[in-house]
């Protein structure tokens, strides 16, 4: 795999995230398939699409009706896409296991952003080569938008988190939450784009 720019360089030594436009990147969103991670993958890859660049996903669907561990994984670039990629350059965790089992599908410098709700960070030596930024995304979204932290909104708000991470087109990024929700009641379309905006509104630094 060629070498990504745009994620790696997103956090510079000092440890404040800068936006950085996507050239080239591969992000892992690893939960459970009930919290709509297939979702944010699936808004990342439209919108890739409609702004012409190449892109590759992956993702693992649960054996059980119930749902469980997922994870999506997301590789944009502006050349040839031939792969959804190995190494990721961002890993988005949102619970303990998303973090233990998927933490070292990172490249060195990747980026780990997790749920600092439902995430306790582990610093060993061995995983200093990697950039930590932890964001109580349950919680917030909550804040944004009210219900419970189990309703579907804290991916929409996480999505937000990339799309700054990222400086994603956001007016885009709009269009294709409300494409996605205009069959159902205008309060669910309402709901996402208040959880994204308080993602993307949300400081990483």
């Amino acid at each position: 795999m060629s070498e990504s720019t745009g994620a790696a360089s997103a956090i510079p030594a000092g440890g404040v995230p800068k936006v950085s436009k996507i050239q080239e990147a591969v992000i892992r969103i690893a939960g459970n398939s009930q919290d709509g991670i297939q979702a944010i993958g699936g808004f990342l890859a439209r919108l890739a699409g409609r702004s012409e660049q190449e892109v590759m996903t992956f993702m693992t669907i649960p054996s059980t009706i119930s749902g469980g561990p997922s994870i999506f994984q997301v590789r944009v670039g502006s050349g040839e896409v031939l792969s959804a990629g190995d190494e990721a350059d961002v890993l988005l965790a949102f619970y303990q296991h998303s973090y233990d089992d998927h933490l070292e599908s990172l490249k060195k410098g990747g980026i780990v952003l997790y749920d600092s709700d439902h995430v306790t960070e582990i610093q060993p030596d061995s995983l200093k080569e990697y950039h930590h930024i932890g964001v109580p995304i349950s919680g917030l979204t909550v804040e944004a938008i009210g219900g419970t932290a189990k309703d579907k909104g804290k991916n929409i708000f996480a999505l937000g988190l990339i799309a700054k991470m990222f400086d994603l087109n956001v007016p885009k990024l709009e269009h294709l939450i409300t494409e996605r929700f205009t069959s159902k009641d205008p309060s669910i379309a309402q709901n996402a784009l208040a959880a994204f905006h308080a993602g993307y509104s949300h400081s990483l630094g």
